[in-house]
């Protein structure tokens, strides 16, 4: 039976099985899984963040190099860009448990510390940004539309890979605390900037709608005050329960049920699960009685996780996409303005912050990693403007392009920072 041949979900079911689909996916698990342990001894011996390894695993393994192998059939280079695709719940598993970490960290005594700090430093490098790729698309002649969803897009900040670097190399300071602080506001801060923006370019660029104060502010605001809602009242009656666990079965399981089960409701109540499992994570922080006892659970629990993520992260970049040198200029022109914004921004929001100097001069290398927040929402636009494919195509594609850079400058730029710092802890 051929795929084009099914037309009911039981004749999908038989074309799976025929077909052998699961194995095929247990085939790629296991070959990256075992890679992963390859570029974790790797890393180590010559003390490079593992995210980097991870990242260049994953563009070797991509689609894009991957159906130029002479030695593949086409049959199987079909099944293999088939399996990638449908790995993508990984990336949401993943995600959550980096959100729940993030907001883990920021504790109600740290938040009024370094309130004011925060602050400035969110606000100034998520505009900058914002504003800067906004104005850097419109001087090279890109159309308003598309300026201001890239410019949107740009204000994102990856948590997951500084987060990693952190842990990794067990940070603890202050510049420490603010970047999980910020990179943990961040995406909410982008969220809202991109539910802002993206209305209004639907609108211009199709020419019909109408654009109303409910959709561009009302509706927004709701989403993001709804899943921080949400995520604390989860976050409350979950971290009630775990602390009368002793047993560490029951300790796993509640996390893991937790978790998952706020990513689900956000998504079933239209919510964003990353807030709304920062917020999860906030409640764990702030509202046990005593230390759940889970930090070492957690962290042995994402490391397949996170390592299959990163890997499957870095297959999304498409190398040999890049094919015009109209695209490579739009491409280094946003990356270039992207990082400009970040950097600058974030050392003026800490000085009108009156921080230390540390984080005035280093906090603005460790938000420069983007894949993971940025790439969910080009895959918005990308539903989105069904009807405009290529203001997608376009957007993903340099999202893509930015990636290859930024995942491999990125950590290494926040292990720059925090050995600077002096807060590293080996």
């Amino acid at each position: 039976m051929s795929l084009d041949a099914v037309s009911n979900f039981h004749q999908l079911q038989q074309w799976l099985l025929i077909n052998q689909v699961s194995n095929k996916l247990l085939y790629i698990i296991g070959i990256f899984i075992v890679f992963a342990l390859f570029i974790v001894l790797f890393t180590k011996k010559f003390k490079m963040p593992i995210v980097v390894g991870y990242v260049f695993i994953g563009i070797l393994f991509s689609v894009s190099i991957v159906k130029h192998l002479p030695f593949l059939s086409e049959e199987v280079k079909e099944w293999y860009a088939f399996s990638i695709e449908s790995f993508d719940y990984v990336a949401d598993l993943a995600l959550a448990f980096v959100a729940f970490t993030i907001g883990s960290e920021l504790s109600i005594k740290v938040l009024k510390n370094l309130g004011k700090k925060i602050t400035f430093i969110v606000l100034l490098e998520s505009f900058g940004a914002a504003i800067l790729v906004t104005l850097s698309m419109l001087a090279i002649g890109q159309p308003f539309y598309i300026a201001l969803i890239l410019g949107a897009i740009a204000s994102a900040t990856a948590p997951a890979a500084p987060v990693m670097v952190l842990k990794e190399y067990n940070a603890e300071g202050t510049l420490t605390s603010t970047l999980l602080a910020v990179v943990g506001i961040d995406d909410a801060v982008a969220l809202t900037i991109f539910s802002f923006a993206e209305p209004i370019s639907l609108i211009q660029a199709s020419g019909s709608g109408e654009l109303s104060v409910m959709t561009a502010f009302v509706e927004p605001l709701v989403e993001v005050i709804g899943a921080i809602v949400c995520g604390i009242v989860i976050g409350y009656i979950s971290v009630k329960a775990i602390v009368k666990f002793e047993d560490k079965t029951k300790k796993v399981l509640t996390l893991v049920a937790t978790v998952l089960g706020a990513s689900a409701t956000a998504v079933f109540l239209n919510f964003s699960p990353l807030i709304t499992n920062m917020a999860v994570g906030f409640a764990y922080r702030n509202f046990a009685t005593k230390n759940p006892g889970i930090a070492e659970d957690m962290e042995t629990l994402t490391i397949p996780l996170y390592a299959m993520f990163f890997m499957l992260a870095g297959t999304k970049i498409r190398i040999t996409a890049i094919t015009s040198v109209a695209f490579l200029i739009t491409a280094l022109v946003y990356t270039t303005a992207r990082i400009i914004g970040k950097v600058t921004g974030a050392s003026i929001g800490a000085s009108l912050a009156q921080a230390e100097p540390k984080v005035k001069k280093y906090i603005g290398l460790g938000l420069l990693s983007q894949i993971g927040a940025a790439i969910a929402l080009a895959y918005t636009v990308q539903r989105d403007f069904i009807d405009i494919p290529s203001v997608g195509l376009l957007v993903f594609n340099i999202l893509l392009f930015t990636t290859a850079i930024t995942e491999v400058i990125g950590p290494l730029a926040t292990k720059y920072a925090i050995t600077k710092a002096g807060e590293i802890n080996d």
